[in-house]
């Protein structure tokens, strides 16, 4: 496909899906930039993604400055540029990556209604929030793409269709390209259960095997931790709540969307006992509570958390209006100013949020010779396989997995 093939259809698309004059000005600007380097260059017009890259890199030096942590933003949004001319050029549609939230996607019609009542069926189910949410977006996200492809109802999709969508999720990790089959899968049941598609598409789409566990989790060094915690300002009343948070991550391992939504009523100051229903597994769960947890809850109750006499939720935020942490607010960005602050480098192949607080109390009981049965009822895990992921943080503890091979037993 040519380049002038693939700008056409773009600047379509864009003025279809309402984007600002402005906006479709700016990409109009860079795509003449990119014609000439390709004309120029290769003395032709067709374009790739190896083509793409290379402008980057000779206009400015892109990978280079990536790789020295000294590209800008701005830079970052010509690679936006590019992958969006690729995946035109590969599905003919704009994938939902460039979407702002001030150009949200607008269902016609009969999506829109197809929408509405998908949205209602979530509402009634026993699903938890988040996964409502995620599955109320992809669904929204797979419609806006059958549009884009002029599927004008959905009695018109196909196996074919759904494969077509699947393929524009190409670059993502595994775990998204599961969480957005899932979600797919669950649509498309919707449709079969109440007639709107004739076949059970959803029993074609496959995901390839692989384990969940096959990745190594992200986990703490003792050190690292050590150097966060006595940075953070806990004279502030927000450093008072993130100390206090931080603890309850890395001692007692909760996860954050517990952590979160915890309430007063919760707490058992007298037993020393914290006692809560898990918001992931909605199994309840019993621990003790360390003074060194307790008193840092209890400080920020008294001197840190803003005075909010509508909420019994603990922990708020700490600008008007002082509501409750919103569920999609996993506070990473606080784990991140205080390893700034502690001057721990932050590595772009782990993770740096809450959750990887949580693995490393598994890790650490692992270190401390906890039995994996007792950091299972730590933890929370539904089972021992799921805990069994920590070994991976500990290569000691994998040998030790390791059987002799037969032939070296006798020896």
């Amino acid at each position: 496909m040519t380049f002038e093939e693939i700008t056409s259809g773009l600047r379509q698309l864009l003025s279809d899906n309402n984007y600002n004059p402005a906006t479709i000005k700016f990409y109009e600007r860079e795509w003449s930039k990119i014609h000439s380097y390709l004309t120029e260059t290769y003395g032709d017009s067709m374009f790739d993604m190896e083509r793409g890259l290379a402008y980057l890199e000779n206009k400015y030096n892109f990978q280079t400055k990536y790789n020295d942590g000294t590209l800008s933003q701005q830079r970052v949004q010509l690679l936006r540029v590019v992958h969006m001319l690729e995946d035109y050029r590969l599905h003919q549609v704009l994938t939902r990556r460039y979407y702002a939230s001030k150009n949200p996607i607008q269902l016609n019609g009969h999506y829109s209604d197809l929408h509405a009542k998908y949205t209602e069926t979530l509402a009634r189910s026993d699903m938890s929030k988040s996964t409502t949410e995620h599955y109320t977006t992809i669904s929204r996200e797979f419609m806006d793409y059958l549009s884009q492809k002029s599927i004008a109802s959905a009695a018109d999709i196909g196996i074919d269709t759904c494969n077509g969508y699947l393929k524009t999720l190409a670059g993502y990790s595994f775990k998204t390209v599961e969480q957005k089959v899932c979600s797919l899968r669950h649509f498309l049941r919707f449709l079969y259960d109440n007639g709107y598609i004739s076949c059970d598409i959803a029993a074609e789409i496959h995901m390839p095997a692989i384990s969940k566990k096959a990745k190594i989790p992200s986990a703490w060094s003792a050190d690292d931790l050590k150097k966060m915690i006595n940075v953070i300002d806990r004279n502030s009343p927000i450093g008072k709540r993130d100390y206090a948070m931080i603890l309850l991550a890395c001692i007692l391992g909760l996860r954050i969307s517990d952590i979160k939504n915890l309430h007063f009523s919760n707490f058992d100051w007298e037993n020393k006992q914290l006692s809560l229903v898990q918001h992931k597994t909605h199994k309840p769960l019993t621990l003790p509570l360390p003074d060194a947890v307790g008193w840092a809850v209890i400080d920020y109750i008294k001197n840190g958390r803003p005075k909010y006499f509508e909420s019994d939720i603990v922990f708020l935020k700490h600008m008007p209006p002082f509501d409750p942490i919103a569920d999609n607010d996993h506070l990473e960005q606080r784990i991140v100013f205080h390893m700034n602050k502690a001057g721990i480098r932050r590595d772009k192949n782990k993770h740096s949020g809450f959750h990887s607080l949580r693995h490393s109390v598994g890790s650490m009981l692992l270190d401390m010779g906890t039995p994996l049965p007792v950091i299972t009822t730590i933890l929370g895990h539904s089972d021992m396989d799921v805990t069994g992921n920590y070994l991976k943080t500990d290569l000691q503890k994998l040998a030790e997995c390791v059987l002799t091979p037969e032939g070296d037993a006798h020896e």
